[in-house]
C-alpha cells in the first residue's frame, strides 16, 4: 500500500514552507532552490542564502539579484546584453545567437527568468533550423524574456503575430478562402488546452479567426481583405471572432490554467509524479484569478511546503543547458568565462541545441536526456574544464573559501550536498581535481 504524501494532501501540499527544528533551513533546501529555480549556485550565494533564509532567498529569485555576476548593475547588463544579442549574436547566425544567450545565463543576475525564458522556448517550440533568419528568433527570444514570469495572455497573443512562430508553421498567408490550420492547432494542442479538450471542428473555426495573417519582409502583417469576418462556433462560443478573441476564449477554459500547471509542476516539483487533478486545481485556480500572471503559480510553487519536501529532491534529470551553465556558475568560471561559441557546441552534443528544439513539441526532457551518447558528452565537457587552467582552478576554489584542507567535502557540499552515500562518498579521494570531477560526473549530479 502506498504511503500518503503531501501530493495527496492539497491544502497542506499549497501552504507556505516554515522552517523548523523538524524541517529546518539547510544547504540542502538552499541547492534544491536555486537548482529548481536558477542554476547551481556559487559557495557564495548558498551561505548567503543559508545565513538570510528562506524569504529573501526567494525573493531574489522572482525579482533578480541587484549586479549580474560581472558586477555590472543588473539594468546595465540586460542593456548590454540585449545590444549584444542584436548585434553581434544575430550577425553571427544561430552559433552567434546561442553563444550570446549562453553568455547571457552564465552572467544574469536573473536566473530563475532565463530559467522561465528557457522553458517558454520549449512550450513555444520554434526552430531556426525552419525560419532560417536569425533576427526573427531574437526577436521570438526578447518576446519570451519579456514575458518569462509576467502575462501568459499577453504571451500567447503576442504569439499568434510572431514572425518566427508563424514562419515555423507554415502560415505565414491565410486567407478567407484558404484558411491556414496549422497555428489553430498547435495553439489549443501545444500552447494551451492539451489533446482531448477540442474538436477538430474548433480547430477549422479558429482557422478561419486567424486569417488575414501574412508575413512580409519578417514582419507581421494583418491584411482585412482577407479576414474572414464572418460568425465563428470555438470552443461552445458563437461570434464574429479575430484571434485576439481565440486567445480569450482559450484563457477561459478550466482545462488551460490546468495544462500550464501541470507544466510548471514538472519544471519547479518533479517529472516523474503526475499530479492529480485535486493538487493542481488550487494552483490552476490561482494563475486563473490573477488574470494568467505566471509570477502567481511559481512564487506559489517555490514558497510551498511541497517544493521543500525532501521528497520533491533529485526528481528531474538537468537539461544540457542548466547542467553547462549550473556547472559555471557553480565554480565560478565568470571572469574569464568560457568561450560560449564552444560552450554551445557541448549543448549540442548533450542533446540541446538552443534555437533549435527538434519538433514542434520542443524538447522530450526527462530521462531522454541521458543516453550513452549523452553521457559521454557530459562527461568530455566536465574533462574540458577541469583542464582549462587558465580559467578554471580546482584547488583555488576551496581555498578561497576557507576549505582548502577537504577539498573533497568542499565539493560534494558545493554541488550535491547530502545526496550520496556514505559508500560513494568514501570512494571520493584524492586530488581537488579528481574529486571535483568524480563529483560532476556522478549520478547525482546529473539531477536537478
Amino acid at each position: 500500500m502506498r504511503l500518503r504524501t503531501l501530493q495527496d494532501d492539497p491544502r497542506h501540499a499549497w501552504t507556505p514552507f516554515q522552517a523548523s527544528d523538524t524541517d529546518p533551513w539547510d544547504l540542502d533546501r538552499v541547492a534544491h532552490l536555486h537548482r529548481r529555480a536558477g542554476f547551481s549556485p556559487s559557495w557564495e550565494v548558498l551561505q548567503r542564502d543559508l545565513e538570510e533564509g528562506p524569504e529573501a532567498s526567494i525573493d531574489r529569485l522572482l525579482h533578480g539579484e541587484p549586479e549580474a555576476l560581472d558586477g555590472s548593475p543588473a539594468a546595465s547588463f540586460d542593456n548590454l546584453m540585449d545590444a549584444l544579442a542584436r548585434g553581434p549574436g544575430a550577425a553571427a547566425g544561430p552559433t552567434g545567437l546561442q553563444a550570446s544567450w549562453l553568455y547571457r545565463m552564465i552572467h544574469t543576475p536573473f536566473p530563475l527568468r532565463e530559467r522561465m525564458t528557457l522553458f517558454w522556448h520549449d512550450h513555444f517550440a520554434t526552430s531556426v533550423e525552419k525560419v532560417n533568419e536569425p533576427s526573427l528568433m531574437r526577436q521570438q527570444n526578447e518576446l519570451l524574456r519579456r514575458h518569462a514570469l509576467g502575462s501568459f495572455a499577453d504571451l500567447l497573443r503576442s504569439m499568434a503575430k510572431d514572425p518566427a512562430m508563424l514562419l515555423w508553421l507554415d502560415a505565414t498567408a491565410s486567407k478567407k478562402e484558404h484558411p491556414n490550420e496549422n497555428y489553430a492547432r498547435e495553439v489549443m494542442e501545444l500552447f494551451t488546452l492539451g489533446r482531448g479538450h477540442y474538436s477538430e471542428r474548433d480547430v477549422q473555426e479558429a482557422a478561419r479567426a486567424f486569417t488575414g495573417t501574412f508575413v512580409v519582409q519578417g514582419r507581421y502583417r494583418h491584411d482585412s481583405r482577407e479576414f474572414d469576418a464572418g460568425e465563428k462556433s470555438i470552443l461552445g462560443q458563437t461570434g464574429s471572432f479575430d484571434g485576439d478573441a481565440v486567445a480569450s476564449i482559450l484563457l477561459d477554459q478550466p482545462a488551460c490554467a490546468r495544462f500550464l500547471c501541470r507544466k510548471l509542476f514538472a519544471l519547479l516539483l518533479s517529472e516523474v509524479d503526475e499530479p492529480s487533478d485535486a493538487l493542481i486545481d488550487p494552483l490552476a485556480d490561482a494563475y486563473r484569478n490573477s488574470g494568467y500572471d505566471t509570477m502567481v503559480p511559481v512564487s506559489m510553487i517555490l514558497h510551498s511546503r511541497l517544493f521543500f519536501d525532501p521528497s520533491m529532491r533529485r526528481k528531474r534529470v538537468k537539461s544540457p543547458v542548466e547542467f553547462a551553465v549550473g556547472t559555471i556558475r557553480a565554480l565560478e568560471i565568470v571572469s574569464p568565462t568560457v568561450s560560449t561559441n564552444e560552450l554551445a557546441e557541448a549543448c549540442s552534443r548533450m542533446g540541446q541545441r538552443l534555437f533549435a528544439p527538434p519538433s514542434v513539441a520542443g524538447w522530450d526532457g526527462g530521462p531522454a536526456w541521458i543516453n550513452t551518447t549523452t553521457t559521454l558528452a557530459r562527461s568530455n565537457t566536465i574533462l574540458a574544464l577541469m583542464n582549462d587552467r587558465r580559467r578554471f582552478d580546482p584547488e583555488a576554489l576551496p581555498a578561497r573559501h576557507g576549505q582548502a584542507d577537504d577539498p573533497a567535502a568542499f565539493y560534494t557540499k558545493l554541488l550535491v550536498q547530502e545526496t550520496l552515500s556514505s559508500e560513494v562518498r568514501n570512494r571520493i579521494k584524492g586530488s581537488a581535481r579528481e574529486v571535483a570531477t568524480l563529483v560532476l560526473t556522478s549520478p547525482e549530479y546529473q539531477l536537478a
